[in-house]
C-alpha cells in the first residue's frame, strides 16, 4: 500500500479459536458484520504506517486524535501461505496506549501472489491471518495484495470469502484496491465480504514517471465516482497523500518529500496549479509536486459529497501537526 518508494518484505501458525478478546474499540470496528459497515456521521480515517521509515513512534501521538485505525506494514504472506512479521513492538504499544485500533497491513511478500494458487495455501494463509488477528488482539486487518495480477481474479474473491468466513464479525477487513488494475477485482462477489476498500487514490505520477500531479483533483474524482458506481459508497476510504515527490530535470525517477519535510524555501518557490489543484515547484533542475492542506480538505470535502465511508492516509508521520488539526477540522472531530 502507499507510493512507489514503498520497500516489501514464519512459521506456520497453530490453529486457534476464532474467538478475540475483548477488548476498547473504535466506531470503525463496533459494527463490522458481513456485508456490512458502519453507521457513524463523521468520516472514518485510517492511517498507514511503513515500518522501513525512519519516525519514532511518538509522532503517533500528533495523529492519534484524528485516526480511527491505523494500518501498520508489519506482515508479508509467503508463498506457502505463512507470515513474515516485522511488528514494531514500541509503535503497538503506543497505539494502544492512545485507544487506536489496529488493523495490520498484510502485503504479498513474492510479488506473485503464489499464495492464491492452490486451495491449500489459499487456507493456509487465512489460517495464518487469524491466528495472527487473534494472538495478537487486533480488531482486523488490512489485505495489500499489489499490483493484482488479473489472472488470479477468482482465487483472490475465493480467498477473500474464506478470510471473512474464518474471522468473528466483529473483525475488521479491508482491502486496497488500485486505480486502473485491468479487472483485477470482481467487486460484485468482493463487496459483500470486505468492510471497506481503500482506494489508492494517489501516484497518479510517481516513481518511473514523468513529473506531474501526486493525485490531481480531477483524477481523484474520476476515479472514486468510478468505484462509487460498482460498490456502495459506504464501503469506500478515499486515499489521501501526505506526501509529494520531485524529479530531476529529464528523469522519471522520484524522491518522496513529506510534508512536513517541504521547507519555506520550498514553498516560496511553490505556485498552485489551478488546473491539477495541487503544489507545484521548479527549484533547481528538479520539479516538485505536492498535496498541501488545501489539497487535503479538497479530498475531505469529495469524501463528505460522496457519502464515502472515510479517508486512507500514506502515510502516518509524513504531516506535521497543522495537516493533522486541518485534518481534525475538516473531519468533525475535535483534539
Amino acid at each position: 500500500m502507499g507510493h512507489a518508494s514503498q520497500s516489501k518484505h514464519g512459521s506456520s501458525p497453530k490453529k486457534v479459536s476464532s474467538s478475540r478478546k475483548s477488548g476498547k474499540t473504535t466506531g470503525m470496528m463496533k459494527k463490522a458484520t458481513k456485508g456490512g459497515s458502519t453507521s457513524s456521521k463523521k468520516l472514518m480515517t485510517l492511517g498507514f504506517w511503513s515500518h522501513h521509515k525512519s519516525l519514532p513512534v511518538t509522532t503517533l501521538a500528533t495523529s492519534g486524535h484524528s485516526l480511527t485505525a491505523i494500518s501498520p506494514f508489519w506482515y508479508s504472506m509467503t508463498a506457502s501461505g505463512t507470515l513474515k512479521s516485522k511488528v514494531d513492538m514500541p509503535l503497538l504499544a503506543e497505539a494502544r496506549k492512545l485507544h487506536i485500533a489496529i488493523t495490520p497491513l498484510v502485503n504479498d511478500a513474492t510479488g506473485t501472489q503464489a499464495f492464491l494458487t492452490s486451495t491449500a495455501t489459499q487456507t493456509r494463509a487465512v489460517q495464518s491471518i487469524d491466528h495472527m488477528i487473534a494472538t495478537m488482539h487486533f480488531q482486523g486487518v488490512n489485505i495489500d495484495f499489489e499490483p493484482p495480477h488479473t489472472h488470479l481474479k477468482s482465487q483472490l474473491t475465493a480467498f477473500m470469502v474464506k478470510l471473512r468466513d474464518q474471522l468473528p464479525r466483529t473483525d475488521s477487513i479491508t482491502i486496497d484496491v488500485v486505480p486502473h488494475s485491468g479487472g483485477a477485482y470482481d467487486y460484485a462477489k468482493l463487496a459483500p465480504e470486505v468492510n471497506q476498500f481503500v482506494l489508492m487514490s494517489y501516484d497518479e505520477h510517481s516513481d518511473g514517471t514523468p513529473a506531474g500531479p501526486v493525485a490531481a483533483l480531477n483524477w481523484v474524482t474520476s476515479i472514486a465516482a468510478r468505484l462509487k458506481s460498482i460498490v456502495p459508497s459506504s464501503k469506500i476510504d478515499l486515499g489521501v497523500a501526505l506526501y509529494g515527490y520531485y524529479w530531476a530535470a529529464g528523469s522519471t525517477h522520484a524522491v518522496t518529500v513529506p510534508y512536513a519535510a517541504i521547507t519555506p524555501a520550498m514553498k516560496a518557490k511553490a505556485t498552485w496549479d489551478s488546473r491539477y489543484q495541487e503544489m507545484t515547484a521548479h527549484i533547481g533542475s528538479d520539479t516538485y509536486w505536492w498535496e498541501n492542506r488545501k489539497g487535503i480538505a479538497q479530498k475531505i470535502a469529495l469524501a463528505k459529497k460522496d457519502h464515502l465511508a472515510g479517508i486512507a492516509m500514506w502515510q502516518v508521520g509524513y504531516a506535521n501537526s497543522a495537516i493533522y488539526s486541518e485534518l481534525l477540522k475538516n473531519i468533525g472531530k475535535q483534539p
